[in-house]
Formats: structure tokens, sequence, C-alpha cells
């Protein structure tokens, strides 16, 4: 009876372990998920600021620029720039 207690406690702590491994998370694609928040903003945009509306050129633009963001591979490290020292703070370093 115990043996099978353990088992079962060690297959569903091996179970949640494998649903929490990032294997298939496409949420940051550089495809989708900068293009589609870009449209979003876009639109919020629009929304709150209609003297300044953005057009569609403007629009397709703006995403095309968000697609290019993450590419190529070392583009993401920019995203921790730090304007006022002018320096790439890597993942390593404490970001406040």
């Amino acid at each position: 009876m115990e043996n099978g207690k353990y088992q079962k406690i060690v297959f569903y702590i091996f179970l949640l372990v494998i649903l929490m491994l990032p294997v298939f998370s496409y949420a940051y694609s550089d495809k989708t998920t900068h293009p589609a928040l870009t449209n979003e903003t876009i639109d919020i945009f629009n929304h709150y600021y209609p003297k300044s509306k953005l057009g569609d050129s403007d629009r397709e633009q703006i995403i095309a620029g968000s697609e290019e963001e993450d590419s190529p591979i070392y583009r993401p490290l920019n995203h921790f720039y730090d304007p006022i020292y002018e320096v790439v703070k890597s993942l390593s370093q404490k970001i406040v």
C-alpha cells in the first residue's frame, strides 16, 4: 500500500515538472508577439489620440520595425539598454 502511494506522488511530481517546462512556448516569437502587441498599441493610441491618429502606412512601418527588433539573435539584449549610462545591461547584472 505504501509503495503505491509513493509511486503516485513521484508520478504527479514528475508530471508537474514536465508541464512546467517551456518546451512549447511560442509567446516570444518575433514574427507574432511584437507585431500583435504593436498593432494593439497603435489601436489604443488611435483611440485615445484621435487628432494624432497613425495611418495604415505608419502602422505597417512600425509593425515591420517591431518584427526586426529581435533579429539577429543578439538584438534582444538591447532590450536592457540603459540610455543614461549608455550601456547594455547583461542578465548577470542587477537591473534596477
